[in-house]
This record gives C-alpha cells, sequence and structure tokens, in this order.
C-alpha cells in the first residue's frame, strides 16, 4: 500500500514538473507572438502616410481628413499628408489609391458616393469591391439641403411648393453621387421637375448656391457651416431621423413632410486591397485613437458628426449591407449617370 501510495506521488510531482514546462512553453510562446506581432508593424510606417481625398478642398471629407491627419500624425510618428484630387465623382483619386504601391503608405477617404459610382459609372478605372478594401468608418453624419438666403422659401414647404409653382426652372447641386442620389431621392418623392447641377466639391457648390446660380445643394453640415453661420444660406432641413444637435433648430425631412427620408453620410477610409493586415488593422487602431480623443470627438460633434472607427472585418461587412441598401434606392429612384 505504501508503494502505490509513494507511485502515486511521483506520478503526481512528474504531471506538476510537466504542467509546469507547458505553461512556461505557452508564456514564451505568448511572448514570441507578441514580439512577432510588434515586429510586422516595426518596419510601418517607415515613410509620410499619404490620405488623398478625391474631392476639392474645403468641403466635408477634406475638412475630416485634415484634423484626422493631424491627430495621426504623433501617433503613427511620421508626417501625414492629404492630398486632394478631385473630379469625376471621386473617381479620378480613388482610382490613385486603388493602384498605388500596397505598402499601408497610401489611403483614400470617401463618401458614400463610393459605392454608388458602380451603379451610375460604366467601366470605371477600377473594381470598387476588388481593389480596395476598408480600413474603417472615421465618421458618420446628416446632409443638409440649403438655398440662398436670398430666395424666398425659409422652409422646405415653402421651398417645394416654389419648386411646384415653376416646373424644370430650378435645380438641385451635388458634389459626388450620393449627395446627387439624395437630390433625386426628394425630387422623386415630392413629383418635382427639377435639373440636377454635379460640382467637383462641396465648396465650389456653395458658391454657386449662395450666388443663386444653383437653387438648392444637398452637402455636408461641415461644408455648410460658415455659410449658414455668415448669414448667406438658407438651411432648410437635415436627411437624418432625428434632428442633428449641431443644427438644432433645423427639421428633419421627415418633419417638413417628405416621408420615409432617412440617409446619412459616411467619411471612409479605404486602401489598396492588397495592404498587409496587420498594417490594415494597425491603422484602424490609430484612427480610433485619435476619432475617440476628447478634442476630435468635440470637433466632430460641432460640426454634426459623430466617430465610429469600428475594427476592420466589421467594416468590410457594413460595406457589403450599404451597398446592397444604395443599389436597391438608386434602382428604385432611376438615378442615372451623368
Amino acid at each position: 500500500m505504501k508503494q502505490i501510495t509513494n507511485s502515486f506521488k511521483l506520478i503526481k510531482k512528474e504531471r506538476t514538473g510537466l504542467a509546469a514546462v507547458f505553461a512556461a512553453s505557452l508564456v514564451f510562446a505568448g511572448i514570441g507572438l507578441g514580439a512577432t506581432a510588434q515586429a510586422q508593424t516595426a518596419d510601418w510606417p517607415t515613410k509620410p502616410v499619404r490620405i488623398i481625398v478625391p474631392y476639392s478642398p474645403g468641403g466635408g471629407t477634406d475638412i475630416i481628413s485634415r484634423r484626422l491627419a493631424q491627430g495621426l500624425g504623433p501617433v503613427l510618428k511620421q508626417n501625414v499628408i492629404v492630398d486632394n484630387k478631385p473630379g469625376a465623382n471621386g473617381i479620378i483619386g480613388t482610382d490613385l489609391a486603388a493602384k498605388a504601391e500596397p505598402d499601408g503608405h497610401t489611403y483614400v477617404m470617401v463618401v458614400s458616393t463610393h459605392l454608388i459610382n458602380p451603379l451610375v459609372i460604366k467601366n470605371l478605372p477600377y473594381d470598387t469591391f476588388k481593389d480596395l478594401i476598408g480600413v474603417t468608418v472615421v465618421a458618420d453624419s446628416p446632409l443638409i439641403f440649403v438655398t440662398s438666403s436670398q430666395f424666398p422659401a425659409k422652409t422646405m414647404a415653402e421651398f417645394t411648393k416654389a419648386m411646384r409653382a415653376k416646373p424644370a426652372t430650378y435645380s438641385y447641386g451635388s458634389s459626388e453621387n450620393m449627395t446627387k442620389l439624395v437630390g433625386a431621392m426628394y425630387a422623386n418623392s415630392e413629383k418635382l421637375d427639377m435639373v440636377s447641377v454635379s460640382y467637383k466639391g462641396g465648396a465650389p457648390l456653395m458658391t454657386d448656391v449662395v450666388s443663386g446660380v444653383t437653387t438648392v445643394g444637398i452637402t455636408s453640415i461641415l461644408t455648410a457651416r460658415n455659410f449658414m453661420d455668415s448669414g448667406r444660406l438658407t438651411p432648410l432641413a437635415v436627411t437624418s431621423s432625428q434632428r442633428s444637435a449641431a443644427v438644432p433648430n433645423v427639421p428633419t425631412m421627415q418633419e417638413a413632410g417628405v416621408k420615409d427620408f432617412d440617409i446619412t453620410q459616411s467619411y471612409a477610409m479605404y486602401a489598396p486591397s492588397k495592404t498587409p493586415k496587420h498594417i490594415l488593422n494597425a491603422m484602424q487602431k490609430a484612427v480610433h485613437q485619435v476619432a475617440m480623443s476628447p478634442d476630435m470627438k468635440a470637433a466632430l460633434a460641432d460640426q454634426a458628426a459623430w466617430p465610429v472607427a469600428q475594427p476592420v472585418d466589421e467594416f468590410n461587412e457594413r460595406i457589403k449591407k450599404e451597398a446592397a441598401f444604395l443599389q436597391d434606392l438608386a434602382k428604385r429612384i432611376n438615378l442615372q449617370g451623368d
């Protein structure tokens, strides 16, 4: 009996020793994996990071990108450059990003029109879903309808009445296909005969709306803010289902009587599709750190946007869902390209 007991003690001791060795090996393996994970981003970034904005300077995407770049510089310990490449509904700049070296140093910041372009434009120079991969949505924001303060209508109801009084006389302006889609949604919903006018960016659009060249503009609150504050533009309605804290006195389209009108704009970062996943994840984490900082949150809130910065995989699932929704909407309102 004593011999058996001693045998169990020996076995227990051997197992304890093996467990300790095994546990130690796991710890060292974990350290090794951690070191590997660090090594994977130790060589990135090795040069300035470029964020291409495929729209004109001064627009909402440009403003958010520049605020983001200011915060990313210290986090990445590299200069972060915003490079405006406007034209063709964002296609020119986006194409540059799609064809850039996939080394984690080139990104593009686009709005939701990025997912609409393949629906209305034939022969894109890149494949929206194969040549680019989502990094994260930096922020979401409602859009806003604005008209010149010289135009007599001061509410959306008054504006709609004026549009009906003179069919084919007035126009709605957009700076890319997302805002064009929203303008078409309004005209289609209210059965209005309006002319669609396209611009290369939010800034030139606002200039023409202020002067009365284009009757109404659909844009971001970011882009219209200074013109509204100076009294040169009249805000008519926001496109989200709830009012924005940035312009609390401006009603929603639904409050103005336009039924089932609820749509927001996203400011999203993409990279060339072959960019290594660990770099995408590292960039997303850097963006999240900046976007969730008190200063950036306050800046976004002041401009009617709110931070999102979700993980890479989560964002790419969102892309699939939004693309399907926008495709269905574009078909229902018969959205046409320029």
